[in-house]
């Protein structure tokens, strides 16, 4: 773990992001705190809160409809998803 100061950071920016890509870099600042610098993968995903609440709601107003998909008993999480991807 590599922990510098916001100012060092400010300074070789460059070198603490290429340093993020195999080490945990934290940058501390005496006002505001200390943050974990961490690059984002190509299988990262990510999104905004209010997509995220969007998605959750679409989601709960399809289970009160009923518009479920339900795993069989004994069936394999592996199983269940290739069935929902051909259906």
């Amino acid at each position: 773990m590599v922990i510098v100061s916001s100012r060092e950071f400010r300074t070789n920016q460059r070198k603490y992001f290429d340093l993020a890509n195999t080490n945990d870099v934290v940058i501390k600042s005496r006002n505001h705190g200390s943050y974990r610098l961490v690059p984002i993968k190509e299988e990262d995903y990510v999104m905004d809160n209010s997509v995220l609440d969007a998605k959750i709601r679409r989601s709960m107003e399809d289970y009160e409809k009923g518009k479920v998909y339900r795993m069989n008993e004994e069936e394999t999480v592996e199983a269940f998803v290739h069935r929902l991807i051909e259906e």
